[in-house]
């Protein structure tokens, strides 16, 4: 008995196909359901504050943001917590002009080793900002501002 599980575990080992795979250089193929990283339409949302309200884990708030990275006139945006969000998408759901979305992204510009990287501003989340260059960002990146 234990020669034949040697002998079955070494012909998967040099003969078998792998079981593992290396992450994240070969990507996970991802269902048409999987909810990763939400993403704006600034254009489309009136910042009513249901998505902060319907979030289970309070992880979204609205603050105020600019437009666009050109005016300086300013709307109420949601900026969501990545760190405690569920990706449950019921934000998504409840949003009345569809101003949410979510994508397939669960890996670029998400791993942060701070938690404070994970905050994602209204200019990230609508993707004004490069997500990976937050840091090259510097003051244009508003944090989570009381207004």
């Amino acid at each position: 008995m234990v020669i034949k599980n040697i002998i079955t575990a070494v012909k998967n080992i040099y003969f078998g196909p792998p079981v593992t795979r290396m992450c994240p250089e070969v990507p996970t193929k991802l269902s048409d359901r999987f909810r990763g990283l939400q993403k704006l339409d600034k254009t489309k949302c009136i910042g009513c504050g249901i998505c902060a309200n319907t979030c289970p884990n309070n992880a979204i708030k609205i603050v105020r943001a600019r437009i666009n990275p050109q005016s300086d006139k300013q709307r109420w945006f949601p900026a969501i917590d990545i760190g405690h969000c569920l990706f449950c998408g019921l934000c998504i759901d409840q949003c009345p002009k569809d101003a949410l979305e979510s994508t397939k992204v669960y890996l670029t510009g998400v791993i942060r080793w701070n938690h404070e990287d994970l905050l994602f501003t209204p200019d990230m989340l609508a993707r004004e900002v490069d997500i990976n260059a937050e840091e090259e960002a510097g003051e244009e990146v508003s944090r989570w501002t009381p207004q």
